[in-house]
């Protein structure tokens, strides 16, 4: 039997609801569809009626202008104001003026309605300006006719006016009027086509509504019909449906009964279970209560050891600042006594004040080492990853290490595996600096036999973690034959302030913290450390790293102190210097030839690594003069690519200052800069060995390094002598007397043109006076050779007038005039322009030049205020300060300092402490650049808190320059010279 579907049923129930809702809809739709036809009609009736209005609009201006005309002529030729009346009346305003076209309005007034009536169209617009332009003309042309009419005093005689310009403006007017009423004609017949249009699609459109409304009608009453006649048929079938449900719901009751009997047994047995469950929930809700409890107990044990670490780092800040202010007095004071450089010590005393320097240093490692391990736990220690050559990594361990085993008497010997990769991307200060702890600790524990370092691959069993494997790792493994450790104390050994031996007659010191530091920079370098060993037998100690750093974030350089020899006086650790773009200084060997680059552009110095690269140099970039003057003097630089145009200094300022140190002035410098290649006289003369002008091309600046080479390669240096008088050829002599310096002597000019012709030479020593030719007329026979010319030291006897200084300075700008100085100076122009080093000189030579080139010349007699609380501080910088010839002025606090400030303008530069009472660093260099007159003053801050984000404060406040404690003396010093000469040459 069929069912009755819903959708039927639907139909069934609702088919007269359906029917009118169909009918109305379509009713409704015909309604708006007739409604919007009706609209557009309107609108199209209403745009031909204002078509219409606008051509009348414009016929009645032409006719009011006209009139205007017609009436100017009358009054022309009778003189009768009675002929005026009708240009009266074009010009006369309606005082309330409508859009009908039976007001009466002005010829303006009617203008402006017609534009605004026109709005809408561009092009009538276009013609209005012209008409209005035009008709302003006119009225103008008509009232200065109708003056001079009545200027006349015979009303018949006629003006002398120009008539024919009047008709022209009037024919140009009824052109226009011609224009626009085309216009507005052209716009009638497009209209009346659209309202003719619209007219017929309502017409279409009632018809079709109509007949649409007709047929759904008939359908509606067609599916009415059948609806009912289906709905019949299906009651039929339900009731006959619903009797046969009876039946089987009769026969389902008694099944029914049956199993509710069956539940009632069932439920008995619900009811046992649910108290069960019910005493259940009861006891998760009870643990539920004890784990919140539990979870407040754990957060707050977390906020407990938040604020722990946050005291803990205070604490480490204080205690860095505590412990590093009276080692910074006390290295610097045993420095200066270990320099006796008044004489007045036994070397008993020397040898005790360099041990008093020393310890300080191992003391400053401790405090270092301490920080390190707190950043770590601290989490605020992060990795620079970069490429390194695995080799450098292993020959840096060789050179610092391979003296230590020599003094030990211990054999070093390094073995490098086969099938290893070339390079590592790492953190390369924390690799070294966990080999050199590994290192140190061998040596330490080794009396005799051997330390081996071992780069190989890694064994699986010598790997835990699941991220290393062995063709993506590799191993450092560093073997002793030393005293061994036992096996229960492998675990300890890397706790902090644990040791192998630890009683209080161990025969080893140390702190017990080196192996710690290592074994977590290890874990944060994606790498593990095992250890093998035997007591009595040694140890072994292998670094497993991944070659490939996974991830790596901005790093915080280590203070690292080198070891040196007990006798020796241990150098200083030196602050890291921020890295500009990427270059090599974590990767140079005492053999490589460094190209140190100062060039503010990242895009042209990352150029110049590339390229320099390729020609065999390491790289070392500088995005500002300070920073390349700082690097020139503490890193092994052969040569220099400067840019003049610097963000800090100019260019030619650093130049100066490289070549006034006695440390760089060697080193050779070439130009590249964006300045004309006019302004290249003045790099060059201060011992620049080259100029390029940017843009340049790729083969330039490999002509930039063959230059180098051959000025690093070139075993002798080429002199020219051009002297007649033999006694100063041989004084000459006797002053550049060196190896590496080949001296030709030239008695006459044409002598030594042929020379010039025969050989290259790196500098030439001119007389002006010779026996066939001036100098003058040599320089210039050289010039017209179109030979390039070395650089020219003018050596003569005569007094010059100011025009030829002028003419000399085309071809050099140095010109000696021999007296008593002058053997000098001629030491000092050449040893400049032939770059030679300062240790190459004999002791005569090295004292005239250190005469000529006083490092302390840009210091002396410069007033330096010295802000610090601790007067241990203030005693030993300011006799250091003083010994350079400089004035020290000190204050204890900020307000100290601010009171000496306004007390000596004098004072040139600062040197503030930062944690002090009454007024701190931060707060007096605030206050410092709030006062105008010191918003430019130097400032160079000294910190004991060796904290990551010490140095941002610093400079956020003020300070130009940042130093931690203990002061770098050197440092400090280059720092002083690049401030106080710039203050100086911007003076």
């Amino acid at each position: 039997m069929d069912t009755i579907r819903p959708a039927d049923n639907l139909l069934m129930r609702h088919a007269t609801a359906i029917a009118i809702g169909t009918v109305t809809a379509l009713m409704l739709l015909a309604a708006v569809m007739l409604w919007r036809q009706k609209e557009a009609n309107e609108e199209a009736k209403g745009w031909v009626l204002h078509t219409y209005e606008v051509i009348g609009h414009i016929e009645l201006f032409a006719s009011n202008l006209k009139d205007a005309e017609v009436g100017k002529r009358g009054y022309l030729l009778t003189g009768d104001d009675i002929f005026l009346e009708p240009y009266e009346d074009a010009l006369r305003d309606a005082p309330a003026a409508n859009d009908s076209l039976q007001q009466h309005r002005s010829v303006t007034q009617e203008l402006a309605l017609i534009r605004r009536l026109t709005a809408d169209n561009p092009s009538q617009q276009s013609n209005l300006d012209e008409m209005d332009v035009t008709v302003k003309k006119l009225l103008d042309f008509m009232a200065s006719v109708i003056q001079a009419k009545r200027d006349l005093k015979d009303k018949d005689a006629l003006p002398k006016v120009n008539l024919v310009f009047g008709k022209e403006l009037m024919d140009h007017i009824r052109e226009l009027v011609r224009i626009m009423k085309a216009e507005e004609s052209h716009l009638l017949v497009l209209r009346t086509e659209v309202a003719e249009a619209n007219t017929r699609q309502s017409d279409r459109l009632t018809i079709t509504g109509m007949v649409v409304f007709y047929i759904a009608m008939v359908l509606s009453i067609w599916l009415y019909q059948r609806s009912r006649a289906r709905a019949a048929a299906q009651m039929l079938r339900y009731t006959q449906e619903l009797e046969r449900s009876e039946e089987e719901l009769k026969m389902q009751q008694e099944e029914l009964k049956a199993s509710n009997e069956e539940i009632e047994a069932s439920n008995e047995e619900l009811e046992e279970k649910t108290k069960a469950l019910e005493e259940q929930n009861m006891q998760i809700q009870q643990q539920a209560e004890e784990l919140e409890e539990s979870k407040g107990l754990i957060e707050e044990k977390a906020k407990e050891v938040e604020r722990a670490s946050k005291y803990k780092s205070e604490f480490l800040a204080n205690m860095s600042h505590e412990l590093r202010t009276p080692l910074n007095s006390l290295l610097i004071l045993a420095k200066l006594l270990a320099a006796n450089e008044a004489g007045n010590l036994t070397e008993e005393q020397v040898e005790e004040a360099r041990v008093i320097h020393n310890g300080g240093l191992e003391l400053l490692g401790l405090i270092n080492d301490i920080l390190d391990l707190s950043k770590v736990e601290a989490g605020k220690l992060t990795l620079t990853a970069e490429d390194v050559a695995l080799e450098s990594i292993v020959s840096r361990m060789q050179q610092q290490f391979a003296p230590v085993a020599r003094e030990r008497g211990v054999a070093f010997p390094v073995n490098v595996g086969d099938g290893l990769p070339k390079a590592l991307h790492t953190d390369t200060q924390r690799v070294e600096q966990i080999l050199k702890n590994l290192l140190s600790n061998a040596f330490k524990f080794t009396d005799q036999g051997s330390v081996t370092l071992e780069v190989r691959r890694p064994a699986k069993m010598e790997m835990q973690r699941s991220s290393l494997e062995e063709e993506n790792a590799i191993a450092f493994s560093v073997t002793d034959t030393g005293i061994g450790i036992e096996a229960s104390k492998f675990k300890d050994i890397f706790e902090a302030f644990q040791q192998e031996d630890g009683s209080i007659d161990r025969h080893y010191g140390g702190t017990g913290l080196g192996l710690t530091i290592a074994r977590k920079f290890a874990h944060m370098l994606g790498g593990e450390i095992h250890v093998k060993s035997e007591k009595g037998k040694g140890s072994a100690f292998t670094l497993v790293l991944p070659v490939r750093l996974a991830q790596a974030e901005a790093e915080e350089a280590p203070n690292d102190a080198p070891e040196s020899a007990r006798i020796a006086l241990k150098t200083m650790p030196k602050t890291s210097v921020a890295e500009f773009i990427a270059d090599d200084r974590n990767n140079i060997n005492d053999k490589d030839k460094v190209l140190l680059i100062i060039e503010d552009d990242r895009s042209f110095a990352a150029t110049l690594v590339k390229i320099a690269r390729r020609h065999g140099y390491k790289c070392l970039a500088a995005g500002d003069g300070k920073t390349g003057l700082v690097l020139a003097v503490e890193q092994p630089v052969t040569a220099v690519i400067l840019d003049l145009t610097l963000p800090d200094i100019d260019g030619v300022q650093v130049l100066d200052q490289l070549k006034h140190d006695l440390k760089s002035r060697h080193i050779p410098v070439h130009i590249i800069s964006g300045r004309e290649e006019s302004q290249n006289v003045l790099p060059l003369r201060k011992g620049a060995i080259g100029y390029l002008t940017k843009p340049v091309e790729k083969e330039a600046i490999d002509g930039v390094f063959s230059k180098i080479e051959h000025m690093l390669q070139s075993e002798v240096k080429q002199v020219l002598v051009v002297e007649d008088d033999k006694k100063n050829q041989v004084a000459i002599q006797s002053l550049l007397k060196k190896k590496d310096i080949h001296i030709t002597l030239a008695d006459t000019g044409a002598a030594a043109l042929k020379n010039i012709g025969d050989k290259k030479f790196d500098c030439i020593i001119l007389d002006l006076q010779l026996p066939d030719m001036t100098g003058f007329e040599w320089l210039e026979k050289m010039e017209r050779q179109g030979a390039a010319l070395p650089p020219v030291i003018v050596y003569t006897a005569r007094d010059m007038t100011e025009a030829e200084n002028r003419q000399l300075s085309r071809y050099t700008g140095s010109i000696i005039i021999k007296g008593a100085k002058s053997p000098e100076r001629l030491l000092d122009e050449v040893t400049l322009f032939l770059h030679s080093v300062e240790s190459t000189l004999s002791a005569d030579q090295q004292e005239i030049i250190r005469m000529q080139h006083n490092p302390d010349k840009v210091l002396q007699s410069r007033t330096v205020l010295l802000v610090d609380d601790d007067l241990r501080n203030t005693f030993a910088l300011s006799k250091v300060l003083k010994k350079h010839g400089m004035n020290v002025l000190i204050a204890d606090n900020g307000q100290m300092a601010l009171d000496k400030l306004k007390d000596n303008r004098s004072v040139e530069l600062v040197i503030m402490d930062i944690m002090m009472p009454v007024m701190d660093g931060y707060q007096a260099m605030q206050a410092i650049r709030a006062q105008k007159p010191y918003r430019n003053l130097p400032i160079i801050a000294l910190t004991a808190r060796a904290m990551p984000e010490e140095q941002e404060k610093c400079m956020a406040a003020g300070a130009n320059d940042y130093l931690t404690k203990p002061v770098d003396i050197e440092r400090l010093l280059t720092l002083l010279r690049v401030w106080l000469f710039r203050q100086e040459m911007a003076a």
